[in-house]
């Protein structure tokens, strides 16, 4: 019985479509740092005051994570689903190589943090 390991190709092709995930995952990063978090957050305010001027970047980073979330989503159920059962091929290496779609984000956010 073969083992369920993801091969070379699954992991190769989940890395490439990690190049336009960046685009939801970093706005998802952008909303989560300008708009919900930080210290303003905490205490009582309104909106203005809490997001200022980025209250008008706020509409296009959700559009930007709805529209190309759902791209990248479906990407992602073509690639590693209907590809491989399609090909008569087991799904579950490339089910498991799925998690390297985070692989070119999370280098991303190292090397900009590190500059």
């Amino acid at each position: 019985m073969r083992s369920l390991r993801p091969t070379w190709s699954a992991l190769l092709v989940n890395l490439l479509v990690g190049i336009p995930a960046m685009v939801p995952l970093y706005s998802l990063w952008w909303l989560s740092e300008h708009r919900w978090g930080g210290s303003a957050v905490d205490r009582s305010s309104t909106i203005i005051e809490v997001c200022g001027a980025d209250c008008d970047r706020a509409g296009v980073a959700t559009w930007t994570v709805a529209a190309s979330g759902l791209l990248v989503l479906a990407l992602v159920a073509l690639v590693d689903g209907l590809v491989p059962l399609r090909r008569e091929r087991p799904a579950g290496p490339w089910l498991k190589a799925v998690p390297a779609v985070l692989v070119p984000f999370l280098v991303f956010q190292a090397v900009s943090s590190a500059l």
